[in-house]
């Protein structure tokens, strides 16, 4: 019986703990939908989902070519570090303003 009663026990924990964490997640959820509400979160998924712009600004679209050969144009940077300094030396300038070049 003490046996039964310990894993009883067990369960009801695990239950309440993955209760807990439902309603947490619906918590969130909620908010979520309500924000949907509001003014700024509707402007914000027009523009971003959308490309929608507000009378007066001018919106910019990147078309790029599809197949083979715009995946063939794009090669990837590889920075180019000329910079005989240790890594301490580089975070102390860094840290200090010396690792600004001035422009003359």
């Amino acid at each position: 019986p003490v046996r039964d009663y310990l894993e009883r026990e067990n369960a009801v924990d695990t239950a309440r703990a993955e209760l807990a964490s439902i309603t947490e997640k619906n918590t969130r959820l909620d908010e979520d939908a309500n924000a949907l509400y509001s003014q700024a979160e509707i402007e914000r998924i027009a523009r971003e989902q959308y490309g929608f712009v507000r009378p007066g600004e001018i919106g910019y679209v990147a078309v790029l070519p599809d197949g083979p050969i715009a995946d063939a144009e794009v090669a990837p940077v590889e920075p180019v570090v000329h910079d005989d300094r240790s890594l301490l030396q580089m975070i102390w300038d860094f840290i200090t303003g010396n690792d600004i070049a001035g422009d003359g």
